[in-house]
């Protein structure tokens, strides 16, 4: 599917699972390299940047954040975008319809956001800002898994610390996903201030660094849900095992108790000649209330030890 758009000078050509029609069409149309144009038609293995002539070719994994995106695609942990960027056109290139994207079109559309006050402006801004989007819609995201992790905290200390144990699962691999799909990004950004600059000159500096400092946002805020989640974690298992150890306990003494009992019992059940108390009138009161006595006594030396 392919999708125009038009502002000024610029266009914007956003691909979604493309057909090779529509990449050779696009190609033509912008003298993409054939080495380029035919990356557009496969998913890239890692993220990386090239520079050209006459455009630059990123290529970025985000996680696969978008709800309506992973009930499409429950296999893939990463989505990739694919940014041809031109001084006065951009092609983007996804593999499935992503929300943020479909978010930033319509917005795009509806209110012309590169006409924010720039005196010059070419394709290289509308790159800035979808980039940006994206990070943001990953910040919105990690706040939604810190909601998450913040009602497990409170189940966790209402006494509820089975239940968190796949709770926290499953919070530990989305977070692990995010990890390990972003760390490649600030290399790839710095690859990528580096060739913009040489591309756009000097002024569009500011703007590649200001796609760093939305990185940095992300990285640090995933830092601090992990550490968040970490201690949550820790916690939890900390106070399963204190319930499991006082379980364990319980049963011990339990077992403790009843084991001379059951002796003293199978003893008697022998009924051999000369058992004491068997054929005694109160034998059975004698022999249940000793038992009882038994009991209490062992019962008082577990709570002088503190062990009930």
């Amino acid at each position: 599917m392919q999708k125009q758009f038009k502002y000024k000078d610029i266009t914007w050509i956003d691909l979604i699972a493309p057909t090779a029609s529509e990449i050779a069409e696009v190609s033509k149309r912008f003298n993409i390299h054939p080495i380029a144009s035919g990356e557009l038609a496969v998913r890239s293995i890692r993220p990386k940047v090239d520079l050209y002539d006459d455009y630059i070719y990123l290529v970025l994994h985000f996680p696969n954040h978008s709800n309506s995106t992973r009930a499409k695609n429950e296999e893939r942990d990463t989505v990739e975008v694919d940014f041809i960027v031109g001084k006065d056109f951009l092609v983007t290139t996804s593999y499935e319809e992503l929300e943020p994207m479909q978010e930033f079109g319509k917005v795009f559309e509806a209110n012309t956001i590169l006409a924010d006050g720039k005196k010059t402006i070419h394709a290289g801004h509308l790159m800035y800002d979808i980039i940006k989007h994206l990070y943001q819609s990953l910040e919105r995201n990690l706040e939604s898994i810190n909601f998450q992790l913040k009602k497990a905290e409170a189940k966790v200390f209402a006494g509820k610390e089975r239940e968190m144990v796949m709770v926290l699962a499953r919070t530990n691999k989305k977070l692990l996903d995010f990890r390990s799909t972003l760390k490649t990004h600030r290399e790839i950004l710095k690859s990528l201030e580096t060739g913009g600059k040489e591309f756009f000159g000097d002024a569009f500096v500011y703007y590649l660094r200001a796609i760093i400092g939305e990185f940095e946002k992300v990285w640090d805020s995933l830092e601090s849900s992990r550490d968040f989640f970490n201690e949550l974690k820790q916690t939890n298992e900390s106070m399963l095992s204190i319930k499991t150890s006082e379980a364990t306990k319980v049963f011990s003494m339990l077992a403790f108790v009843t084991f001379p009992l059951s002796l003293i019992a199978a003893i008697l059940g022998l009924r051999a000649p000369g058992t004491p108390l068997v054929d005694a009138k109160f034998g059975f009161l004698i022999i249940a209330g000793a038992m009882l006595a038994l009991v209490m006594l062992m019962m008082a030396y577990f709570k002088h030890k503190k062990w009930l």
